[in-house]
């Protein structure tokens, strides 16, 4: 399993979605690898000299080094904020570096075709917001477009979960995170 954590800190709510998880996955025995987007200082940056769709299909060492980490394992998890109805930058930055073509997907003809089929995901974000609202405003934006504009078109099956009103990690919020996490894994590992 490869967790791929996108916030600055541990503190908070998605902090306790990382703590919670490895908790469980080492009480179950299940084996993991974490890819800490902020600590390991991952540049989000899309270099010229990748931009695939101008020609150019160079891929950093470092990229390389995460793409056979997924090739790896049959499960991943997303754990990430909500900024702005939206992924972190950090996290738009890994997607676009790191799901390239001949890697999470190719092109037969004019139809994507995903290479990353029979993986599945599970993604962890929390927002501010009441949940009416992100649903209202936005249509859950920060869910859709891991799950659907990057992991569906990969091939990677997936489900998101939401705690809301994540201004201050309280005790209910905590109950809540960890309510998540056990569906999270039920759908991962069964």
């Amino acid at each position: 399993m490869l967790i791929i954590y996108s916030h600055p800190n541990r503190d908070g709510h998605c902090g306790f979605f990382l703590s919670t998880l490895e908790k469980r996955l080492k009480e179950k025995g299940i084996n993991y690898d974490l890819v800490d987007l902020y600590r390991e200082n991952f540049g989000p940056v899309l270099k010229p000299s990748e931009h695939y769709t101008s020609g150019h299909r160079e891929i950093a060492p470092e990229v390389i080094e995460i793409q056979k980490k997924i090739k790896d394992v049959k499960k991943l998890v997303f754990i990430y904020p909500t900024w702005w109805q939206n992924i972190p930058s950090i996290l738009k930055g890994f997607i676009d570096r790191v799901f390239t073509p001949h890697f999470a997907y190719k092109y037969k003809g004019k139809i994507p075709r995903g290479l990353l089929k029979g993986k599945k995901a599970i993604i962890f974000t929390s927002t501010g917001a009441p949940r009416i609202l992100t649903k209202l405003t936005s249509g859950d934006r920060s869910v859709k477009v891991v799950k659907k504009d990057a992991l569906r078109f990969c091939g990677i099956k997936s489900r998101g979960f939401v705690v809301d009103k994540a201004l201050k990690l309280t005790d209910s919020q905590k109950d809540k995170i960890e309510k998540k996490v056990g569906r999270g894994l039920k759908y991962l590992i069964d």
